[in-house]
């Protein structure tokens, strides 16, 4: 039974420990907004309308491009950033001054997104810029 708690806590330690390096290796509150370029002249409409599937399917094809997408907020991963769920496919997306982060009120609400993309370690993320809830 001992033996049993103390591989319970261990396991516990290491699904802690992956999903913390996961957050960092997707630089979740690092400060990767500032190398996407001038993203605070994005207007509301002015992105390339797309699907959250398509983006993450092929996000190098989505590499620096402005877009708008809509999604679910699925969930808020830290004080700069939340993920953005449609169907069984997400997107990290990143607040800004312009766009902060959603209240826990709105989780689940669809919602759409206007900002510029980058991929970093092959996953793509939002600057957001503009945040419209549905």
């Amino acid at each position: 039974m001992i033996m049993e708690d103390e591989m319970k806590r261990l396991a516990l330690f290491f699904v802690i420990a992956l999903l913390a390096t996961s957050f960092l290796a997707a630089g979740c509150g690092n400060g990767s907004a500032g190398t996407v370029g001038s993203v605070d002249t994005v207007a509301a409409t002015s992105g390339k309308q797309t699907t959250v599937e398509e983006i993450a399917r092929n996000p190098q094809g989505y590499d620096s491009v402005i877009v708008t997408t809509e999604g679910n907020y699925a969930v808020g991963y830290c004080s700069a950033c939340f993920l953005l769920k449609d169907g069984v496919f997400s997107v990290r997306v990143e607040v800004s001054d312009t766009a902060p982060l959603p209240p826990e009120s709105k989780l689940n609400a669809r919602m759409q997104i206007t900002g510029k993309i980058y991929v970093a370690q092959g996953s793509p993320n939002i600057v957001a810029e503009n945040i419209i809830y549905k």
